[in-house]
């Protein structure tokens, strides 16, 4: 057994040797330079994020050069900052976001709205954090008091002044527009285009997937394949790489992957194994290509020689603009819907069949409370609140339909009504899942 001198000994022969051998081990290492390492810093930020900060502090540079200017010509509302930026203090931040937030407008000179304006701080902070490399935080030190103070202030008043952000979010996609889709041919899997259009909704709305970036991510036997368990055939998808809330950063690092499993139904057109299985059947043989969506083929006599796609993926711009494309020409369709609705459509429906918000999250993948912005009511949901609200809550449990003859029916029917009040009394008490029924004699 060697004894400690010997492993010492033998350390430092090894140094020895591989000081006098450069080569040895020379391929185990990567060797960056300073702007490649800075290249894999700036990755690990959201283009998005990036491009607000830029937009927030060209805004920021714009009105710090005109007030700059003004103090100069003799306004003296202000005080002149002639210190570099990098050497700025938290009391000099704290007074100039204080007063930029008070004061910056629209190119029209109109005032931003409470939302556009938290983004801008929020902009502010990431740049003083990841850009200037500051240790200050505006949302929590003491020292940025005011600028707190003025960005609440000014929420507070475009809010009272009616500047409100606009609605762009997409809707979820009712059962009513579903079957429109098919009925006019929308969804169909009897051309290479159709099927695949339809695939990307039913793995959109069976899966909660976002945009184009997930659908262009995805594999070919990779993230989805069919398995078998328990004597069923199931679709499986499992998420194996990083996505936009689980990017396996140091905050994500024990974030779980999501699982969804998507069996068998009885309609074998809407089915999405089955729709998945006719569209892996007509990927060409010997494709080079890993990417799951491929280019359709436009030409008729490819089509009829069973050639429905080519060796070539699908943009993701292309997969992006898929919901909106099969929506659009439906007249009397006055929301908006694109790929973020099937999402959407996922959580709204499993909230509306009784699933609670923790399993509703283990399939759409939502590991915080942001899981609340998507599920929304439908035209069902508003039905049974007013005939809840109506009858002093006794059909809060109710399957309203959505004929008001049938409704009310359907309500009369299940209030229990008896013949003598004085004696007997029954309370039927409905909850989510349950009715209980408490007799008085």
């Amino acid at each position: 057994m060697e004894d400690d001198f010997d492993l010492v000994l033998r350390y430092f022969e090894s140094k020895e040797s591989a000081a006098t051998n450069p080569a040895a081990g020379s391929d185990r290492f990567a060797t960056l330079s300073t702007d490649e390492i800075q290249g894999k810093l700036d990755a690990a930020i959201p283009p998005n994020t990036r491009r607000k900060e830029l937009w927030a502090v060209r805004i920021f540079d714009q009105w710090f050069e005109q007030r700059h200017n003004r103090i100069l010509h003799g306004d003296t509302t202000g005080l002149l900052v002639l210190k570099e930026r990098h050497e700025w203090n938290a009391c000099d931040w704290n007074y100039l976001l204080k007063m930029f937030i008070l004061e910056v407008r629209k190119v029209d000179g109109t005032k931003y709205n409470a939302t556009t304006l938290r983004d801008i701080f929020s902009m502010m902070q990431h740049y003083l954090q990841y850009t200037l490399k500051k240790e200050l935080n505006l949302w929590k030190d003491a020292a940025c008091r005011d600028a707190r103070m003025a960005l609440d202030a000014a929420m507070k008043e475009a809010t009272r002044e009616g500047l409100v952000p606009g609605t762009n979010a997409s809707s979820p996609i009712p059962a009513t527009l579903e079957e429109e889709l098919w009925q006019k041919g929308r969804l169909a899997t009897t051309s290479p285009k159709l099927l695949l259009f339809t695939l990307v909704f039913y793995l959109g709305k069976q899966f909660a997937l976002r945009e184009g970036t997930e659908l262009h991510g995805l594999r070919y036997s990779c993230e989805i394949q069919l398995q078998h368990e328990d004597g069923q055939e199931l679709l499986v998808y499992c998420e194996n790489r990083a996505t936009k809330t689980k990017n396996a950063g140091i905050k994500r690092r024990f974030v779980p992957l999501k699982t969804v499993k998507a069996s068998h139904t009885a309609d074998h057109d809407r089915c999405l194994p089955c729709i998945y299985k006719l569209y892996v059947d007509k990927r060409p043989e010997n494709c080079t290509v890993q990417n799951l969506f491929l280019v359709w083929m436009r030409s008729d006599a490819s089509i009829q020689q069973g050639r429905w796609y080519q060796n070539a993926p699908v943009g993701r711009h292309s997969l992006d603009g898929i919901v909106r494309e099969l929506t659009a020409p439906l007249t009397g369709v006055t929301e908006r819907y694109t790929n973020q609705s099937l999402r959407k459509t996922c959580a709204s429906t499993l909230h509306r069949a009784g699933f609670a918000r923790e399993d509703i999250a283990r399939v759409t993948g939502h590991s915080s409370t942001a899981i609340e912005r998507y599920i929304q009511f439908d035209v069902q949901d508003h039905v049974k609140v007013s005939h809840a609200l109506q009858s002093g809550g006794q059909s809060s449990s109710l399957s309203i339909d959505t004929e008001p003859e049938r409704s009310v029916e359907a309500m009369e029917q299940s209030n229990v009504v008896t013949a003598n009040p004085a004696k007997k009394m029954r309370l039927n008490i409905n909850g989510n899942t349950n009715t209980v029924e408490i007799v008085f004699e």
